[in-house]
């Protein structure tokens, strides 16, 4: 038996039994952990409030005894995070951060990088200072880097002319060969995504740059559409397949934009109803 006290970020929980939880955890100090908080949905002492989604944790986790799941002793919240859950579509972004980590990740393999990564964009996410899409747009170039499989932006995976000698205005991003191919290489590629070379240069400038630095670009509303399509797709297709988050975050995602047009719209109607009266 040993104690492990850690610093964690809950990335999922579910029902065991009448009164107990199967808890994941992002930790500091031990990467994905899978514990178990036993009468967790009974007492109200130990864990009320504590065990929710997203909450920045300091915990204490007894070690497994042959072989069996780890025990969450204690739990003491550092930030719950309360502003994420709160609002529909910062909870959408943010499960699908937790799905993408939880599936990717393996137990017990410590990652301190993405640990404070998903740290520090929860806390960016629920402040609200830098748009929720262009957030996800750094978030997954950083999360990639860190695994190992940022894509190739700079020139074409076929030929290898860099990016600023390739003719046209439009690029395409295979997800195979994980980075962008001029329009010669890219025939006969089955699982390409067209962007744009204004989208490519504005990924370029994300991935040289510091994420605080990245949050202060302005992206364009085509380079935003272009950027999560191509990102959310290649981590799809490394996963296997798309998170169960991710369909539900693109729904409200469209759903926001076309109530966005249809405001537009008769903003529009109403400024040229206006302008006759005159």
């Amino acid at each position: 038996m040993c104690d492990f006290p850690t610093q964690a970020i809950l990335l999922r929980r579910t029902s065991y039994g009448d009164y107990d939880l199967i808890v994941t955890l992002l930790t500091l100090s031990g990467g994905k952990r899978t514990v178990i908080a036993k009468n967790a949905k009974k007492s109200r002492k130990r864990f009320a409030g504590v065990l929710e989604p997203f909450s920045l944790l300091q915990v204490s986790c007894t070690g497994p005894r042959g072989g069996g799941m780890a025990v969450l002793q204690e739990a003491s919240l550092e930030n719950p995070c309360a502003g994420i859950r709160g609002d529909i579509m910062k909870t959408a972004y943010a499960s699908y951060w937790a799905e993408m980590i939880h599936a990717w990740m393996e137990e017990g393999k410590e990652q301190p990088r993405i640990y404070y990564l998903l740290r520090d964009f929860l806390q960016f996410l629920e402040s609200g200072a830098t748009a929720n899409e262009a957030l996800s747009i750094i978030f997954h170039l950083r999360f990639l880097s860190f695994s190992g499989l940022a894509p190739n932006l700079s020139r074409c995976g076929g030929c290898h002319a860099a990016m600023d000698q390739m003719p046209g205005s439009r690029f395409f991003f295979e997800l195979a060969k994980g980075g962008i191919l001029c329009e010669g290489c890219s025939a006969n590629t089955p699982s390409r995504i067209s962007l744009s070379r204004g989208t490519i240069k504005q990924l370029l400038w994300i991935q040289s740059n510091d994420w605080r630095t990245s949050g202060k670009l302005k992206l364009n509303q085509a380079a935003l559409y272009e950027g999560l399509r191509s990102l959310e797709k290649f981590v799809a297709f490394h996963l296997g397949k798309e998170p169960k988050s991710l369909k539900f975050l693109q729904d409200l995602r469209n759903s926001a934009r076309l109530e966005a047009q249809r405001q537009q719209h008769l903003g529009n109607i109403e400024n040229d109803g206006s302008t006759s009266d005159h």
